[in-house]
């Protein structure tokens, strides 16, 4: 009968445990970069900048008495993938080339049960993107509006830069049973 020697549990020598070592470095180095390929967002590169405009978006409709917008994960990846394609294709709308709008995107994301919904989106090159885009948005009657919207309970946001430096942002704005 032929016996198969097993692994060693712990490791046994000073190479070993190095090996071991460099492994574990290697593979939280990695993960980041492999939840990127599979689809997760958890680790936007812009997540904060994200954060941030979700806060200053928030206190701006304080102001004016209105509740706050809840973000939900699902609709910041459909603003987030929108602000992606504009950046990889060169445009601003609030309807892809293929004739896609925002209502037809938040229902291929999965999101369904909303009684409205709305979209802001900008570009900016500024060095402050959101205090540039937040301004732009508050200047034009239909951002603002969009902005100042009673109904929307929940929002997601999306923030990405193109590789020439242009920051895109979609703002998408739901009413969802609470």
């Amino acid at each position: 009968m032929h016996r198969t020697r097993r692994p060693e549990p712990v490791p046994r020598t000073l190479l070993h445990a190095l090996a071991f070592l460099f492994g574990v470095w290697l593979a939280l180095l990695l993960w980041p970069h492999a939840a990127a390929a599979s689809g997760e967002d958890a680790s936007a590169p812009f997540a904060e900048l994200e954060a941030e405009f979700h806060d200053e978006v928030n206190a701006v409709r304080a102001a004016r008495h209105l509740i706050a917008l809840r973000r939900l994960p699902e609709i910041d990846r459909i603003a987030r993938a929108h602000s992606r394609d504009m950046a990889n294709r060169r445009y601003l709308s609030h309807v892809t080339p293929e004739g896609r709008n925002p209502v037809d995107r938040l229902h291929a994301g999965g999101v369904s049960g909303f009684t409205l919904a709305a979209e802001n989106a900008g570009m900016t090159t500024r060095h402050d993107p959101n205090r540039e885009i937040l301004q732009g948005w508050l200047h034009s009657d239909d951002h603002r509006h969009n902005l100042y919207a009673p109904p929307f309970n929940t929002t997601g946001i999306g923030v990405v830069q193109a590789s020439d430096g242009t920051f895109y942002y979609t703002q998408l704005y739901v009413t969802l049973p609470r």
